[in-house]
């Protein structure tokens, strides 16, 4: 049989088609059966965004969490560093209290201890105002609260804020009374925290670990250098 042009034309858009139609098919399965990562504040959920200006200790910029994540960070690498994020209002009887706690695991965990063999934990404090009389907050009082100023004029929850337990701190602390930071990670109290993996993912709530301290989250979770090869 005598084939002409067109039929072998005719052929090869048929064939080209054909191969189209197995890509585009192939796609539609690989997007089915992939699951990305939703963005929340459970457990294995990637962590908003939080936003405002911080305080480190000299002057007030603008924060940026993403300059915390490594996308490339694999489960176990102990080069990487985590986050905690502590929600808190500085004139919380709670926070207050649990600033020794926080003091505490900061000194322990964030790269100055020489006794901790496990990844560096970083630390930030998203600060709040609640909906609550006599819950009246300002810049001055979180920059009294994490610096631990004495005489500073500024009252914590019915004390001067440089009299709170623990010493000060030395992390971010971040201006959110506006409550938007609160009500973007949906925190229904204070003192709320979350430890956060390398790559961004949320480890651990203590929302839904209630009564789970945050130290034994940390020693739990974070990887160690005794850990690493099977060890």
């Amino acid at each position: 049989m005598k084939h002409t042009y067109d039929d072998f034309a005719d052929m090869r858009t048929k064939a080209a088609l054909r191969v189209m139609s197995l890509f585009f098919v192939g796609m539609i399965i690989i997007a089915a059966t992939t699951s990305p990562i939703a963005t929340g504040t459970k457990e294995g959920e990637r962590a908003p965004p939080l936003e405002g200006k911080f305080y480190n200790g000299s002057g007030w910029s603008t924060f940026d969490s993403e300059s915390y994540w490594d996308s490339n960070w694999q489960e176990g690498d102990i080069s990487g560093q985590w986050l905690v994020v502590e929600f808190m209002d500085t004139d919380c009887p709670y926070c207050v209290r649990s600033a020794e706690d926080v003091s505490q695991n900061f000194e322990d965990f964030s790269g100055g201890n020489p006794q901790w063999d496990g990844a560096i934990v970083n630390f930030v404090a998203s600060v709040t105002e609640l909906d609550i009389q006599g819950h009246e907050s300002s810049r001055s009082e979180i920059m009294a609260f994490r610096d631990k100023t004495a005489n500073s004029g500024e009252d914590c929850a019915g004390s001067e804020c440089g009299s709170r337990p623990g010493n000060a701190h030395g992390f971010p602390y971040i201006d959110d009374l506006d409550q938007d930071n609160m009500k973007e990670w949906k925190v229904g109290g204070t003192p709320s925290y979350y430890l956060i993996q390398p790559d961004g993912i949320i480890a651990w709530s203590s929302s839904q670990h209630p009564g789970e301290d945050l130290r034994d989250a940390i020693l739990g979770l974070v990887p160690r250098a005794m850990n690493e090869g099977g060890a």
